[in-house]
């Protein structure tokens, strides 16, 4: 039965690469790929994901600050269109208070306009390209395998193309379809002939003739091979987006040479290799604000170097295989996001200054007392999750200072009871916590003083005890609350109450008794998704009242003493998925109708009696046995 209890196997992101992809700021990027954090596995009763918001909208597939990065190319274009075409309608369509065209000054008395006159002058109002521009975006569009419109001679008016008043190509956004999922190199080596292939183009040289451009964006393009070296003739370039690529190969001199360079990204690729260590090689960016780099195959350390930048704002290195420690340099700097999770990094952070107002350290190996470690006053974003920190409660959550929005300080070493002053006016900002898997002691009662502001709570795998307090059952704006795995007792509290939308609450393994309330609570039919009362003392039936929970997902009561039948409302709730009802007292007759989303079911260790239904002999995911001696029927021995 363990194995139906795991709420929160390794989380990954949106999703993010949802899925982490980038949005205007890194908060929607973080807050979006964050919070996945349920993965189940292949032979559990899956948890419901977390997908309302980061743990970064960046829910944990992502996170950040509320600082922006620049913004998304697709944003920016649509952005440049809207003007262009109210611009357009503005100069061609006749206005009938006025009585004339507004671009010839010609008078009319006709009220509409005509469109062929209108798509004429819509055209003449598109600056041209050049001959050399021409045949250079003509060549890249060709490599990436995008169509170029046959009734558009003009390159300026070829779609993601952005020209200047004087014919100039300033901003290039050309983007294939979004990608569910990061590029393998099985995808990436695929051909044409393979179905839904497209074989991966080489990034065409010509793209160092657009010396004017100030924003490239060559995304999900599936791009291959070597960044041409003619990108470093870009020198007027200031925002880059290779994201979303098969580029290979170490990472490009390019980068390095662009002088008025602001930001690059170029995630999710195959970049290999280490980044610059030496301050020179950045000297040529010096109003470099943001590198994401993150979803690559980098290895060696982090560039203390970086720290040297004097507009330096935003790394973001997520999922590579870098080693070494975090340079104190780029600790100390004000930083808006420092994001670094899932590397193999290591080092004690014990004593060190801390000043980016977002931080990213999670799955990583880095050790220290975080009582030591001085974080910004004004951080929003911690996430520390799956290291090795020692020390008590942070402290930072008690600050009458305290800025912080989310704090996830799960998989630690951290130990200790809840001081009573925490959680006080100053931390009314915090949405999201999670302190699961650490070896905390003492009562509940001091979360009572959360925020009513507070999504996501995560308590489980501690070793709390006492009874849950009322307070933190009816905390308005809760839709997660994970208590699971410590030692609580007594009766379950009521939740859900006033607008409350619990959708997840997990009250497994601890030593709770009384009868299974929350199914006797029609406020939670509302929102409920998934309940764990798994592995506790409780006790009397199974309220019929279930049959209302027509949102009930996952409902897990096994390794109780519950009595009496299974309900027959559980043929009428149509999203269920999973039922563990197993190790019980349960008896009588299994319900003959099942939901057709149902996949998996535990009855196990009871008494019930009579035929299995058709609709659960053929689950794969099913235990009867032991117990239920009078149970017959497929997939046991025949009826009599």
């Amino acid at each position: 039965m363990a194995g139906l209890y795991n709420p929160k196997v390794a989380h990954s992101i949106t999703a993010a690469y949802a899925t982490r992809a980038h949005t205007t700021t890194v908060v929607a990027s973080f807050l979006l790929l964050a919070l996945v954090r349920c993965t189940p596995p292949a032979t559990a009763l899956d948890p419901i994901p977390r997908q309302i918001t980061s743990k970064l909208s960046v829910a944990r597939r992502g996170r950040a600050s509320a600082r922006t990065f620049p913004p998304h190319p697709a944003q920016f274009l649509a952005a440049r269109r809207a003007e262009k075409a109210s611009a357009a309608a503005e100069t061609t369509w006749v206005r009938e208070s006025d009585g004339f065209d507004s671009v010839t000054g010609i008078a009319t008395t006709n009220d509409a306009p005509s469109k062929s006159t209108a798509a004429a002058a819509a055209a003449a109002a598109i600056p041209r390209a050049s001959a050399a521009n021409k045949a250079a975006l003509a060549a890249i569009f060709a490599a990436a395998q995008l169509p170029i419109p046959a009734n558009k001679p003009n390159a300026c008016a070829w779609p993601g193309v952005q020209c200047a008043d004087n014919g100039a190509v300033e901003g290039l956004f050309l983007s294939g379809s979004p990608l569910s999922h990061p590029p393998t190199p099985r995808l990436c080596n695929r051909t044409a002939r393979e179905p839904g292939g497209k074989a991966p183009a080489i990034l065409a040289a010509s793209i160092g003739q657009l010396t004017d451009l100030t924003i490239l964006a060559l995304t999900n393009l599936w791009l291959a091979g070597s960044v041409p070296r003619s990108l470093s003739w870009l020198t007027k370039l200031g925002s880059l987006d290779l994201s979303g690529n098969c580029f290979t190969g170490s990472l490009p001199i390019a980068f390095f040479r662009m002088p008025n360079i602001s930001y690059v990204r170029a995630a999710t690729n195959f970049f290999a290799g280490g980044l610059p260590q030496r301050p020179a090689a950045y000297a040529a960016m010096k109003g470099l604000r943001g590198f994401d780099l993150r979803d690559n195959r980098l290895s060696g350390p982090i560039p203390g170097a970086l720290a040297t930048l004097p507009n330096f704002e935003e790394l973001i290195l997520d999922r590579n295989r870098l080693s070494g420690i975090i340079p104190p340099a780029l600790l100390k700097k004000q930083l808006s996001f420092l994001s670094v999770r899932e590397n193999r990094l290591s080092g004690d952070l014990s004593g060190q200054q801390i000043m980016a107002s977002g931080i990213d350290f999670t799955r990583n190996r880095l050790t220290g007392n975080l009582d030591t470690i001085e974080f910004d006053p004004w951080v929003s974003f911690i996430y520390v999750s799956e290291n090795l920190f020692s020390g008590s409660f942070p402290e930072i959550l008690c600050s009458e200072m305290s800025n912080v929005q989310v704090a996830d300080f799960s998989h630690n070493r951290l130990t200790g009871v809840v001081p009573v002053n925490c959680f006080n006016s100053a931390t009314q900002g915090l949405r999201q916590l999670w302190l699961d898997h650490n070896n905390f002691s003492g009562s509940l009662q001091p979360f009572t003083r959360l925020s009513e502001s507070i999504t996501f709570v995560d308590l489980g795998f501690n070793k709390f005890s006492g009874r849950i307090p009322q307070g933190l059952a009816t905390l308005s704006s809760l839709t997660y609350l994970d208590l699971g795995a410590n030692s609580l007792t007594g009766p379950i509290p009521r939740f859900c109450q006033g607008q409350q939308a619990l959708t997840f609450l997990n009250l497994a393994f601890n030593a709770l008794s009384g009868p299974p309330t929350p199914l006797s609570f029609p406020t939670c039919a509302r929102s409920l998704a998934a309940l764990y009362l798994s592995s506790n003392r409780l006790s009397g039936r199974i309220p019929a009242t279930i049959s209302s929970f027509k949102r009930l997902r996952w409902l897990l009561l096994d390794r109780n003493a519950l009595t009496g039948a299974i309900p027959a409302g559980v043929s009428i709730m149509q999203q269920l998925k999973g039922l563990g009802v197993s190790y019980n007292r349960l008896s009588g007759p299994i319900p003959a109708a099942w939901p057709r989303t149902f996949g998996q079911v535990l009855l196990a260790g009871n008494r019930l009696s009579g035929a299995v239904p058709a609709a659960l002999s053929k689950l794969k995911r099913a235990s009867f046995k032991p117990g239920n001696p009078n149970l017959c029927g497929t997939p046991l021995p025949a009826c009599k």
